[in-house]
């Protein structure tokens, strides 16, 4: 009984909306389908390429690809097509044809059109569903060619939206809706004046992105338009408006093309609480701005932390940070900042009963109904600062040749060249899974291709799930030794089960609903049991850095921004070189620290100089960011070095081999000295 039900829920949902696309792309997935039911062992017949124009523009229609994956079509081995495996039933298949079957054309009847001042007329059958009415119009001279995505329709006395009347108008006949006259408006003008007014809605906005001449005709207007709005509301939005505004970027700035990174980060920062405030104060220094100080324990961290941010008030949150560790004398020039973002990511990592590590070392929520929201939203915050306080760390980070200790500690300076200096990240110690970056981001995965990649994303190589293979889709589970071992349910952290479908602790996976259980588990897994947490660790992340982050950025891009990379790779460690400068008086010695660092031997010990030297561990995917210096100090073979972090500086005695610097560096990078002068 269970599998029929789920089989009407997905024959339903696809037919409605099949009802409500374009003529033209109902036709074409008929015609698939009609395929593979008419041509059951014809291979050719279960094969489609995304490649192919007219089936991706299918797949762009709401509900067309879920659809597909829920009548059993899978990503193929090459992943440049779909495909529908010998074993999959067709029974879903015939009925979706049944109930998407063009009715007979019905009598014609004549539709009293009112367009401003001017009465037209349109005769079609009564049987034609909206979109072709919609198809109608565009075509018609008399009524200006509004592109059917731009149309309003209003009905009765006094006039008011179709939809208000018919919710599901889009699916529905003429005869249905009981059209005989309507009114009809282009929504063009309208959102262009409430654009110009920053008054518009990014669901008003979606619908004009969809018409691709307007698009073409007016993207840079529409791309400024929607970049203004989002800095309006960034610090504001709700999850529905988030979802909204990705689409809407989707299409005019897309997320994820390495040419406009660095643009689009740039743009997030103008978005954030702490930016929009300084442009208010005149774009004044440091020292004209309030300061919020923040001092942890380093025995405590995580909790100390937590707790500065939970009664901190928003004033606080978007002001200059400024961080001690409780009983240290250091002053925060920008290492003690870089230091408590690094270490605070390992401290959630250690904090049981909150967060957890998934195989690949990221950090995911732990599930459990005892952990209030509070504390995500307070790790929401920090995160969110990490984000928005990098430009203070920056101003401090440049240091001259020969520099002094005062020196180092001037607040506003610009480089050599007189060009402004570039922000230096603040990397939180431990990236966050794909899945809960995607949850924060509202961006769920529909199809079972990217629910696998995204528990694949997270899974250690040498101990892969079994549920992210292509094996598992393709093999029967007798095959995998899972015959009857499988129901709807899940056992989440605390030891209950939650059941994925009315009753499914007692319903027992079949070969015929695999598929549907894997998507169902995997759903539930990395996106309907994350909801909570990520609700409030976003609510506490755009409360201080906005909601452009989470627009503008891929999850990957998302995470770089948040983490950087937790290896220094052999193109990093030349950057690291070329950058670096380096006193007269330990040039030999500098030559030394990088020979140190390129010795195959020592690669794993990369990240542990990187963090003695600058307080963090993770290497910026930006490098533009990154300085070095290294400066002479007293002493010779006896002496350890130092380090400087709020200048990203380490200080070299005058050792008299290589042998000598690598085991002392090695020495004061597991001491921990980088801290002694800060």
């Amino acid at each position: 009984m269970a599998d029929v039900e789920m089989s009407d829920a997905s024959v339903d949902k696809l037919v409605q909306e099949a009802r409500a696309w374009p003529p033209e792309h109902m036709e074409l997935m008929r015609k698939l389908l009609q395929n593979v039911v008419d041509n059951p062992g014809d291979a050719k017949f279960r094969k489609l390429k995304l490649s192919n124009a007219r089936i991706g523009a299918l797949f762009e229609q709401d509900g067309a690809r879920a659809g597909f994956d829920a009548l059993g079509w899978v990503m193929s081995e090459a992943g440049d097509g779909l495909e529908l495996p010998m074993a999959a039933g067709l029974g879903l298949s015939s009925a979706v044809l049944a109930g998407t079957v063009p009715p007979p054309p019905g009598e014609m009847v004549s539709l009293t059109v009112l367009r401003g001042p001017l009465k037209s007329k349109l005769e079609l059958p009564s049987t034609t569903f909206y979109t072709g009415l919609a198809a109608a119009i565009e075509q018609s001279d008399s009524l200006g060619r509004i592109p059917r995505k731009r149309q309003r329709l209003l009905i009765g006395v006094p006039p008011k939206p179709l939809e208000q009347s018919h919710p599901n108008f889009a699916s529905m006949t003429i005869a249905e809706l009981g059209l005989k006259a309507f009114k009809l408006e282009d929504t063009w003008d309208e959102l262009v004046a409430d654009l110009r007014a920053v008054r518009a809605t990014f669901d008003r906005l979606a619908p004009a992105l969809s018409c691709k001449k307007t698009l073409q005709d007016n993207h840079d207007f529409l791309l400024e338009s929607a970049l203004t709005l989002l800095k309006a509301r960034a610090t504001t939005m709700v999850a529905e408006e988030l979802k909204a505004a990705r689409k809407c970027f989707s299409v005019l700035w897309p997320p994820g093309v390495a040419d406009t990174r660095e643009a689009r980060v740039a743009r997030c920062v103008e978005c954030t609480a702490l930016s929009i405030a300084k442009a208010g104060e005149g774009g004044s220094g440091p020292a004209g701005r309030k300061q919020f100080a923040f001092e942890v324990d380093r025995e405590r961290l995580f909790e100390t932390a937590i707790a500065q941010v939970d009664k901190a008030s928003p004033e606080q949150l978007h002001s200059s940070l400024q961080v001690t560790f409780k009983d240290e004398a250091a002053e925060d020039a920008g290492g003690p900042r870089r230091e408590f973002f690094n270490d605070f990511g390992r401290a959630c990592c250690e904090q049981g009963g909150v967060w957890q590590t998934t195989p690949a070392g990221s950090l995911t929520p732990v599930v459990l109904p005892t952990v209030p929201d509070t504390i995500f939203r307070n790790c929401g915050r920090i995160y969110g600062l990490a984000l928005c306080q990098a430009e203070n760390a920056a101003q401090e980070q440049t240091v001259r040749e020969g520099a002094t200790l005062a020196e180092l500690l001037a607040t506003v300076r610009e480089t050599e060249d007189d060009e402004p200096q570039q922000q230096q990240k603040l990397l939180v110690g431990a990236p966050l899974s794909r899945s809960f970056l995607r949850a924060l981001q509202v961006d769920t995965p529909e199809t079972v291709q990217e629910l696998q990649a995204d528990l694949n994303a997270e899974q250690s190589e040498s101990a892969p799930d079994f549920r992210g293979s292509a094996a598992f889709v393709k093999s029967s589970l007798s095959e995998l030794g899972l015959e009857g071992q499988l129901t709807f349910s899940r056992e989440t952290a605390d030891g209950s089960i939650v059941d994925l479908m009315p009753n499914g602790r007692n319903v027992v996976v079949t070969d015929a609903t695999k598929l549907a259980w894997l998507k169902a588990t995997l759903r539930y897994e990395l996106a309907e049991s994350l909801a909570g947490a990520a609700q409030a660790f976003r609510t506490g992340m755009c409360e201080v850095a906005g909601a452009a982050y989470l627009i503008l950025l891929s999850a990957s891009e998302l995470c770089e921004e948040w983490s950087g990379r937790g290896q220094v790779t052999d193109e990093d460690l030349k950057l690291w070189q070329s950058v670096s400068k380096v006193n007269p008086a330990r040039k030999q010695q500098a030559a030394w620290f990088f020979e140190v660092l390129w010795d195959e031997q020592l690669r794993h010990a990369r990240p542990r100089v990187l963090k003695f030297t600058t307080g963090s561990d993770r290497w910026p995917m930006d490098g533009k960011s990154f300085s070095f210096c290294i400066e002479p100090m007293d002493g010779g073979d006896e002496q350890l070095p130092r380090a400087m972090t709020c200048g990203n500086m380490v200080q070299l005695p005058n050792y008299s081999k290589k042998e000598i610097l690598q085991q002392q560096l090695l020495k004061a990078c597991e001491m921990g000295l980088s801290m002694q002068l800060v």
